[in-house]
Order: C-alpha cells, then sequence, then structure tokens
C-alpha cells in the first residue's frame, strides 16, 4: 500500500452527528442541561457554524505492520503508542491511519473572536471540539464499513496525547500521510492546526473488539471526560 495516498472528504456541519449533551459538557454542564438561554445561545452558533464550517476527514490503510512491547510499527514507522493501545492493536490485520477537522473556516472564525469576545469565544471552542469529535466519528464509520467489506472488525480509535501515547508521537503517525493531509499541519511541538483537529489510528482484524476506554487508569489528570467517567467508576 502506497504510504502518501489517503482518502479524503469534504464535508459539510449537515453530515456530521453532533451531540449537544456532549457541547454542554464542554461548557462545564455535567449532570444536567444548561439554562435556556445557553441552550439557545449554541443553537445560534450552530447555524452560523453551519454557514462557514466544513470539516475535512481522510484515512488511509496499511498492511505492514508489527506489535511488540510498548510499538506500534507502520511501514517501518515505530511509534511509541504505550503498552495499552498496542495490546488492543495486536489482533489487527491491518491499521487505519486518519484525521478529522472542523477546517481551517472554524479556525478562522475562533482566531477572529480570539481577544475580542471572551464569551462568544468560550462556546466557539466548545462546539468546535464537538465539531472534531464528530468528524472523527464520521471517518471511524467509513473505515468500519471497509472493514465490513473486508469481513474484518474494527478497534476503537486512538490517537496521540491519550492512554499513554505522548504527543510528540504525531510526527511519526504524520510521517505516514501526505504534507498537510485534510489542510492540517504539524507545528514544533506536534500539536495539530486547526487546532480543531484529531488524528490516530485503528485496527482492523477478526476477533478485535471495541472495548471500553480505560478512563479509570488513564494518567492524563487534565482529560475532563476522564473526570465524568471516574465519576461514574466511584458512584
Amino acid at each position: 500500500m502506497n504510504t502518501k495516498q489517503i482518502n479524503t472528504f469534504t464535508l459539510r456541519l449537515s453530515d456530521l452527528q453532533l451531540d449537544l449533551n456532549e457541547i454542554y459538557r464542554n461548557l462545564g454542564y455535567r449532570d444536567h442541561k444548561p439554562e435556556a438561554h445557553i441552550m439557545q445561545i449554541v443553537d445560534d452558533m450552530l447555524v452560523y457554524a453551519n454557514e462557514i464550517c466544513r470539516p475535512r476527514v481522510g484515512y488511509t490503510f496499511f498492511d505492514k505492520t508489527s506489535i511488540e512491547g510498548h510499538f506500534v510499527t507502520i511501514n517501518d514507522v515505530p511509534m511509541k503508542t504505550g503498552q495499552l493501545i498496542a495490546g488492543y492493536m495486536l489482533p489487527a490485520r491491518i491499521i487505519a491511519v486518519f484525521v478529522a477537522t472542523a477546517g481551517q473556516e472554524y479556525d478562522e472564525y475562533l482566531h477572529k473572536l480570539k481577544g475580542e469576545d471572551i464569551v462568544t469565544e468560550f462556546f466557539a471552542d466548545a462546539i468546535g471540539s464537538e465539531i472534531a469529535e464528530a468528524a472523527v466519528h464520521y471517518v471511524t464509520q467509513l473505515i468500519g464499513q471497509e472493514a465490513t467489506k473486508l469481513k474484518l472488525q474494527t478497534s476503537n480509535s486512538y490517537s496521540p496525547g491519550y492512554c499513554g501515547w505522548h504527543v510528540r508521537e504525531q510526527k511519526q503517525l504524520f510521517s505516514l500521510l501526505p504534507d498537510n493531509p485534510c489542510g492540517i499541519k504539524l507545528n514544533s511541538s506536534s500539536l495539530m492546526y486547526p487546532v480543531k483537529s484529531v488524528s490516530g489510528i485503528i485496527g482492523l482484524g477478526i476477533g478485535i473488539e471495541q472495548t471500553p476506554y480505560a478512563c479509570e487508569i488513564c494518567g492524563l489528570k487534565s482529560c475532563f471526560k476522564r473526570n465524568i467517567f471516574k465519576k461514574d467508576y466511584t458512584e
């Protein structure tokens, strides 16, 4: 398989399945919905986002892979994903590498708000995070459809920066893709721009499973979803 080929799709916001409850969680609401005027602000901003936002997703498959210890190696590119992710990838015959982004247009919108309207920026940031996650869901569905054709199952998606996979490994992952896939660039700290972007891998194999994310053993204390899930585990 060609390491520099990738299937790409430019979408409209209406192509994605946004979860309003996730947006509310991004805003800090956990166990209850926000007040009516907050929900109205979100609705109004989504109308505007629908006009400007052009999410993009891309993916490609690799069958030259090896998994050992803390490493997943794809096309001779070793990535120290950590033992947890490497273990989940063990049954994989193929590994999909994907990117998903809310797009440059939404990034420009966020940049325009920065320092001018703190409240609107906060809401736009929360919405942008959900747009990126919904784009991930979209691309994982595309990968799942391809897996079904191959009579294979898929794992969860895993991304640098989570589950013990250091964000610096992003450079290794992007080395498998064309330059600036879906318009996404890496800076010197391996952070992606547009900022509302996600990259990662998905394993395809026989008997591979989508297991619950191991938030209870995750060391990333800054992840708000980990805190929410940890609350669920302890109640």
